[in-house]
């Protein structure tokens, strides 16, 4: 068994140029339309070998920024936020390295969560509207910044 970050990290590139995202130094994963920017970010937590992986949409109206960092953008959720109770807790173990796992088992449990709940999602926020539209049906693990939201009503 391998030490576990490369599975995470093939998970992500197979997935990521699938679904057209692009990486920027194997932790951050973007696309862009002409009123968005979507990322998709892997994080690695200060405690230990335990990784998260973060979703966020960047409002291009409201800001020039070419690659935001995640906690910086105007939609954001962690994938895991949007599985069932089950689903999270074994996504959230595959991407726990010291959680006994084989790579053959850790890999399409993190592939299957990443393109479901992350890429595809954020593939459907091509616009503005589309994204909010995105955050409404997730529900209440989606943090949606103020400026997004008094666009959506001006709207």
């Amino acid at each position: 068994m391998s030490d576990g970050r490369e599975i995470v990290l093939q998970a992500l590139v197979e997935t990521a140029r699938r679904n057209g995202f692009r990486g920027v130094r194997a932790t951050n994963f973007y696309r862009e339309w002409p009123e968005t920017i979507c990322l998709l970010n892997l994080q690695k937590s200060s405690w230990g070998p335990q990784f998260y992986i973060n979703a966020a949409v960047w409002f291009t109206r409201l800001g020039a920024e070419r690659r935001p960092k995640e906690y910086n953008c105007h939609i954001r959720w962690r994938v895991n936020s949007q599985m069932e109770d089950d689903q999270s807790k074994a996504f959230t173990q595959a991407l726990n390295l010291e959680h006994p796992l084989s790579d053959d088992q850790r890999l399409p449990m993190i592939t299957e969560g990443v393109d479901t709940y992350g890429f595809r999602l954020l593939s459907r926020c091509d616009s503005e509207k589309a994204a909010l539209r995105v955050a409404e049906e997730c529900g209440p693990h989606v943090m949606v910044a103020l400026a997004a939201r008094s666009q959506e009503k001006a709207n």
